[in-house]
């Protein structure tokens, strides 16, 4: 019998094994969570590239918050045909209300010409959830189409007319599908096609409305890069070109935040694997010690040794990856589901690059973790048999560990495609183990006292968790690291929105009018106090482009890392006022009061994130005119206020010539919402944009992404108790004695049972415990420092955590060391010797 077969053999008959499991279900789930998130982004990459137009609606696609009037001279023309060498489309993107009777709901309304999409199809359904035909995106003259959440939301159906603007306005059908869709988690108002001849008539577009017009280019490959080519010089840092080739950007923007903290997910519960797998195999490694000297006493060669043990290793690392890319296959569905609700049904089937690597990166974890217990094994010498000595570790085990623990390393960054992120999580990561390791060390001494106060089985249970201190301090590392998370996850999606929403005064605003013209001030402000409602001062507003600071170009002033701002990528809203709104605090120099001068003054994140200062002179683009004028004060913001807040505020004078509409907010009790319908069939060119609703669906938008990294974070959870059963069997040889000693001294079965359950559930409440003092600070640290909360204290937290703790690590330890109550201490005197 060849060695590699006899490694089959042996692997065969020690099936049973716990080490075996442990390590076959570590490398399951390390696998499984990498491949999860593999396929998903995999599919997605595909889509973006295989399918990129068809998701675009074109092959290129230019948005800007503005018209281009100045276009390449190239031959495009706005008829599809094949024949011509380009072919082009223009849409109109904006937020409007649409209203039916009592019922009005905030949509973004897409006003689509003739040839839009020029690539892909958009169906049309008479029903909700129907599949559809492909239709025209344009409807006929005075209809829409809708998205089907719209319906519900007016109590409306397939033929009702509904209000938009000063225009009245047919649905026609529902949008089953189209180019561009982006998900039920990001879109937060619902979407509606229209005519783009037929947005004059609506009167809704005011200046300073926040409009995005979307070009559409298809045609030759050869034509489309020379107009790419020609077109991207001309345009600002406010438009973007997008290709079909890099896909659907909005897309892959939207799914990046979630997708990084899915991949960290991901990584952790592969790293808590690698732990488990490292445990595990040194426990094998020490069983076949005996075994493998025996076979150098048959004359078995280290060469021999090494194949028969590389062979098992390898099979069970083939075995454990392909079941792990089997469950990852079937969790990216559900994850696709939870974060591309509405574009999953459109991403192509599942391809074969994430298998190989997943497989590759589990047999590197699984070479890493293992190599240096089994490169021990296979020195094992002769003598083995007759003296209990081991040789060294020699020092390629330790390199080859390093090598595969790198290339694991180097494998995960390239996964994820950002190695300084992947960087900052790893020495995050070891330093926060770190802690929890202190942490452990801290709880396991202040357990002492508890001990020695104990009595019986209790006390024999605590003094277990005592003795076994490095094994104790790693499984409650690793468990309470698992739970932390898990804690962490379930405050932040419980209880920011819920913990804002109690700092607002019981008469904080809750509605805002937007894009209200000038002639119609007086009107509103006549209604509002007739119908006695409470509003903010009205603030006119413009658009305008951040374009110059101190004469230079403002993005060659600021280092690289700044010059993709938020701010310099969009227009922003620009107001001027004489008084200091509420809610804002000069921070440095002065208000600038109602002097007619060019002063400004800028919010202090905007500040820092621009490295701006008093005294710097910036420049703005407002329409076809150029303002310049001086930062005189910096001043901090409260945006939670729910009253109107600006980056940017000019000293009046500046702009009041230019044409503008204002915003204001509102409070309006629950019993005058009655108001609204009548108001804004008064005033239909005016937005009111409800805030409980908009809440409401970041809400549900949050709980969609956070239900996805849930998803994840059960395969954190069993990597935690992987990491907690091998420490258990890895110390179950000593255990074992411990007991036989116990049962020649007189001990019953039960009192071991019992010492067993103290010691697990001991561990397991102390890891609850741990979880949730480390998840109140984070929280604490959260909540006041991103989001100016005070302190709030979790009482459930502290109770729900640690139950849950003692009785996952309960029920895992009982089952893992329970046959040693029941073996009677001569039998286990004999496996002894």
């Amino acid at each position: 019998m060849s060695f590699a077969r006899l490694g089959l053999w042996l692997l065969r008959r020690e099936r049973a094994s716990g080490e075996w499991r442990v390590l076959l279900l570590a490398l399951i789930i390390g696998v499984g969570s990498v491949s999860t998130t593999g396929f998903l982004g995999d599919r997605l990459k595909r889509a973006m590239s295989e399918q990129g137009a068809s998701f675009l609606g074109a092959d290129l696609l230019v948005t800007s918050p503005r018209p281009i009037e100045d276009w390449p001279a190239l031959a495009v023309t706005k008829s599809a045909r094949p024949a011509s060498p380009l072919a082009r489309s223009q849409a109109l993107e904006f937020p409007s209300m649409l209203a039916k009777g009592d019922a009005f709901q905030l949509a973004t309304l897409r006003a689509v010409d003739a040839s839009y999409p020029l690539r892909g199809s958009v169906r049309i359904a008479d029903r909700p959830f129907a599949a559809g035909t492909a239709r025209p995106a344009q409807p006929p003259p005075g209809m829409i189409y809708v998205a089907p959440d719209l319906l519900p939301l007016l109590s409306a159906k397939v033929g009702d007319r509904v209000q938009i603007g000063e225009a009245r306005f047919t649905i026609a059908g529902i949008v089953a599908e189209e180019p561009g869709q982006l998900g039920g988690v990001f879109g937060l108002a619902p979407r509606v096609f229209m005519r783009a001849e037929e947005v004059a008539k609506t009167r809704v577009l005011q200046p300073g409305s926040r409009v995005t017009y979307l070009y559409q280019v298809a045609g030759d490959p050869a034509q489309l890069a020379a107009f790419g080519a020609a077109l991207k010089p001309r345009l600002d840092s406010t438009q973007r070109l997008i290709g079909s080739r890099e896909g659907v950007e909005t897309l892959r923007g939207a799914f990046a935040n979630a997708d990084r903290y899915i991949q960290l997910t991901a990584l952790i519960s592969l790293l808590l694997s690698v732990a488990a797998i490292a445990i595990a195999a040194h426990r094998h490694a020490l069983r076949h010690y005996d075994q493998a000297a025996l076979l150098r006493c048959f004359g078995a060669t280290t060469a021999q040794l090494r194949t028969l043990y590389a062979v098992q290793l390898l099979t069970l690392g083939l075995l454990g990856s392909l079941i792990g890319v089997a469950i990852g296959a079937l969790m990216q569905q559900a994850l696709a589901l939870l974060v591309l609700p509405d574009a999953v049904t459109r991403l192509p089937s599942l391809g074969l690059a994430p298998v190989g690597a997943a497989v590759f990166s589990g047999l590197l974890a699984l070479a890493g973790a293992s190599l240096p217990a089994l490169m021990r094994l296979v020195r094992v010498p002769p003598l083995r048999v007759l003296r209990r000595d081991l040789p060294p570790l020699p020092v390629a085990a330790w390199l080859s560990a390093a090598i595969s623990g790198s290339a694991l390393l180097l494998l995960i960054t390239w996964y994820a495609g950002n190695a300084r992120l992947i960087g900052v999580f790893v020495g995050a990561l070891a330093g926060l183990v770190v802690v929890l390791a202190l942490l452990a060390r801290l709880a396991l001494a202040a357990g002492r006292g508890v001990q020695k106060m104990s009595h019986g089985p209790v006390r024999f249970g605590l003094a277990q968790l005592l003795r076994h201190r490095f094994d104790s301090t790693l499984q409650l590392g690793a468990f309470t690291l698992a739970l932390f998370l898990v804690a962490l996850l379930a405050l932040v999606r419980s209880d920011l929105i819920a913990g804002w929403r109690q700092q607002l005064p019981p008469d904080a605003p809750n509605y805002f009018l937007i894009n209200i013209a000038p002639a119609q001030q007086q009107s509103v402000a006549a209604y509002l106090s007739q119908h006695h409602l409470k509003a903010s001062a009205l603030y006119p507003m413009v658009r305008g482009r951040l374009t110059t600071r101190n004469g230079a170009p403002i993005a060659s002033t600021l280092p690289p890392d700044a010059r993709d701002a938020n701010s310099l990528r969009r227009e922003l809203n620009l107001t001027w006022t004489a008084i200091l709104p509420a809610n804002n605090a000069i921070l440095a120099g002065h208000w600038h009061g109602d002097r007619r001068v060019a002063e400004i003054s800028v919010e202090s994140g905007m500040a820092e994130r621009l490295h701006l200062a008093l005294g710097d002179q910036l420049g703005f683009q407002v329409g076809d005119q150029t303002l310049a004028a001086r930062i005189t004060s910096i001043r901090s913001v409260k945006w939670d206020s729910m009253q109107p807040n600006f980056f940017v505020i000019f000293a009046p004078g500046q702009l009041d010539a230019l044409p503008a509409s204002s915003i204001a907010s509102l409070y309006v009790p629950p019993d005058a919402a009655g108001v609204l319908p009548s108001f804004i069939k008064m005033f239909p060119g005016i937005t009111v944009l409800a805030l409980d609703r908009l809440i409401a669906n970041l809400e549900a938008v949050f709980a969609q992404i956070i239900g996805a990294i849930q998803l994840l974070l059960g395969f954190l959870l069993a990597a935690g108790m992987a990491v907690v059963i091998a420490t258990l069997l890895a110390s179950l040889d000593a255990r074992q004695q411990e007991a036989v000693l116990l049962r020649t001294l007189g001990a019953q079965r039960v009192y071991l049972a019992k010492s067993l359950w103290s010691e697990f559930l001991a561990l397991g409440l102390l890891a609850g415990l741990l979880a949730s003092a480390c998840a109140e600070i984070a929280m604490a640290l959260i909540a006041q420092r991103l989001f100016e909360l005070p302190l709030r204290l979790h009482p459930w937290l502290w109770l729900a955590l640690p139950v849950a703790g003692a009785l996952l690590v309960g029920m895992s330890g009982w089952l893992t060391t329970r046959h040693i109550t029941r073996v009677p201490p001569m039998q286990s005197i004999r496996a002894l010797n």
